[in-house]
């Protein structure tokens, strides 16, 4: 079954005075793109988020967030009498400053000094930090867990599309195949008929070398097999259990350049016309393929 690059999984909890939620979401990418937003006092968390996450994801531009928020009392906060001397000393300067222009400034509040970083908490609890720590990372498992079952969900809806795809491209090549039955007669009357209309007298023996030089051109026999072996190799790839997207993106390209030729060689309104659907479905199939992990 194959794997979708977009999916979206979150969890929240709680660990003593700390409240947490963590989220990762992905979308599609030509490689393995991770990049997290974590509190920087969960020193050496970022490194091993990063290591769990690609150990079991292929491909994909992946976003983990975590958001930690203190739930202790308010009253916790103190002054740091170095960062408030700092803080009003600039504000004199300031006024001084304001003054020599002909500026008046405003008295300093409380709140303009709690603006300016003029309050600090106490001293962290380094045994909650840690024991939160080890929450998140018991925790981490079951959130990537989250997120490839959403990824399996997607991937599931892409692999019925891209199953029907395939089964209306063997319909439409066994609809080319069919044309092949009374090609060459067609092409010979074609061409003989094109000969009679210049009006001139042409060996039989240059007629017959001209009709199998046309004939070899416009052979599509090569082109229908090749278009099967592509759809043999993408059933197959649909059938895989490992990551196949990039494998699949090479196909449509292959499928492309069958298409291309089979509809440069047609001669033919009808197998034109086929060609044509079978570039559409190939451009449906493109745009599928540009989500499987």
């Amino acid at each position: 079954m194959l794997t979708s690059m977009t999916g979206m999984a979150s969890m929240s909890g709680a660990s003593g005075p700390y409240d947490w939620s963590m989220e990762l979401r992905g979308v599609n990418n030509k490689g393995l793109d991770i990049r997290t937003r974590v509190p920087e006092w969960l020193v050496g968390f970022d490194q091993s988020t990063r290591k769990v996450i690609s150990s079991q994801v292929a491909r994909g531009s992946l976003q983990f967030s975590l958001k930690i928020s203190h739930v202790a009392e308010q009253g916790q906060r103190q002054i740091d009498p170095d960062k408030l001397d700092h803080i009003l000393t600039n504000a004199v300067v300031l006024a001084e400053h304001a003054a020599q222009k002909g500026l008046l400034v405003a008295p300093l509040t409380l709140s303009d000094v709690a603006a300016q970083n003029g309050f600090i908490d106490v001293e962290a609890d380094t045994a909650a930090q840690r024991q939160v720590m080890k929450v998140l990372t018991a925790g981490l498992p079951e959130l990537i867990a989250q997120f490839q079952a959403s990824r399996k969900a997607e991937g599931a809806a892409l692999h019925s599309i891209l199953a029907d795809n395939l089964i209306q491209m063997e319909e439409l090549i066994t609809q080319a195949s069919a044309t092949l039955k009374g090609r060459a007669e067609s092409n010979e009357y074609n061409f003989r008929a094109a000969v009679a209309r210049l009006k001139q007298d042409i060996d039989p023996v240059r007629l017959a070398q001209e009709m199998a030089i046309l004939t070899v051109k416009s052979d599509i026999t090569e082109e229908i097999d090749r278009l099967q072996a592509h759809i043999a190799a993408a059933q197959g790839l649909l059938a895989s259990d490992v990551p196949s997207g990039r494998k699949f993106d090479f196909l449509m390209q292959e499928f492309n350049r069958e298409a291309n030729t089979l509809c440069s060689k047609s001669g033919s309104k009808a197998l034109t016309a086929i060609g044509l659907e079978i570039k559409v479905l190939i451009d449906q199939m493109r745009e599928q393929v540009q989500n499987v992990e």
